[in-house]
């Protein structure tokens, strides 16, 4: 039987209360104007409608006589602009397959990108989902062990970053940097080409020339991905160039 003090002891997660002032036509016309709730009507919740996190035991136990908590775990949430990379987005993305549409599993969503996974303390305590909760406790007990659900889905996740990035400005970057070693006014290429060109090079190197930095970007390692090109690998994605 799980109990709240195994929830409590779960690293890595805070326990926050929701209460939220809903307004006519903010979420539901069915919701009477300007009145407080105290659990979620919808699966989306915002942050701004969660509380600070509760760091006392006993606090919890005597606010679940009144009203639902709910955990928060770290290792599911991200943002734009925090400490997160991509663990945490697949972290999110596998539980979610798994998990959203039991009625005890919330997302939340904010500002700058910020995302993340409430789930009701009072919905893991019910003996009629213990089994689904004790999994659930399982993986969030062993995030702590080892940070990332499935290895293979963020592999997966960062390269998927890196051809965004790529596309995005890399192609870009990779032929100015070009020009520039071969001293060549290069006008125009084919994109096609050089983006083949690029992920041929990159697939040699003895490790990728991208990283996923903090809040979930692609940095691509230009000069990394320029050292080893030849200018017989370049000549063919050249449509219109100057040597300088």
């Amino acid at each position: 039987m799980i109990t709240i003090e195994d929830i409590f002891g779960i690293d890595n997660c805070e326990i926050q209360t929701y209460s939220a002032y809903i307004h006519g036509d903010y979420m539901h016309p069915d919701i009477s104007p300007s009145r407080d709730i105290e659990y979620p009507e919808f699966k989306n919740i915002h942050y701004s409608d969660l509380s600070v996190n509760i760091g006392k035991l006993q606090t919890v136990k005597d606010t679940l006589q009144d009203r639902d908590l709910f955990l928060i775990p770290s290792f599911l949430q991200y943002g734009d602009y925090d400490n997160s990379c991509m663990v945490e987005r697949s972290n999110q993305k596998l539980f979610l397959e798994d998990y959203e549409k039991e009625s005890g599993v919330f997302t939340i969503t904010g500002g700058y990108g910020s995302s993340g996974i409430a789930i009701s303390i009072k919905w893991l305590l019910n003996p009629d989902n213990e089994e689904i909760a004790k999994n659930i406790m399982d993986l969030l007990n062993g995030l702590n062990d080892y940070p990332c659900i499935d290895d293979g889905d963020m592999s997966n996740m960062e390269y998927e970053s890196f051809l965004e990035a790529l596309d995005n400005y890399e192609i870009r970057d990779f032929i100015e940097a070009a020009g520039a070693k071969f001293n060549l006014e290069i006008n125009d290429y084919d994109q096609d080409k050089t983006r083949d060109l690029i992920l041929e090079i990159d697939r040699n190197l003895n490790y990728p020339s991208y990283m996923i930095e903090s809040g979930g970007t692609c940095y691509i390692d230009t000069d990394r991905l320029i050292e080893p090109l030849t200018i017989d690998q370049l000549n063919p994605v050249l449509t219109d160039y100057e040597v300088i």
